[in-house]
């Protein structure tokens, strides 16, 4: 039985599978975090280039708060697979 635990400020993330199960999230993590990147980028251009408003900047914390928050899953998925 695989376990995978993350507690960020905002909600927590809880996922108990088996290696297999694990396996099969594995790529759905990826593709999750491959898209906030994307996302992240975006609105960190945004904000280098000094013209975010307000809203912009709470989008980029966000942001960054999910590409952290997929990166630790990502990890501990490969881990437990191992």
């Amino acid at each position: 039985m695989a376990n995978i635990e993350y507690s960020p400020s905002q909600h927590c993330t809880t996922l108990c599978l088996n290696k297999e199960e694990t396996k099969a999230l594995i790529p759905l993590i990826r593709r999750a975090l491959k898209k906030a990147l994307v996302k992240e980028d975006k609105y960190r251009d945004i904000h280098e280039s000094g013209e975010a408003s307000e809203r912009q900047e709470t989008k980029l914390m966000k942001c960054e708060d999910e590409v952290s928050m997929l990166d630790g899953l990502l990890s501990l998925a490969k881990e437990l697979v191992k």
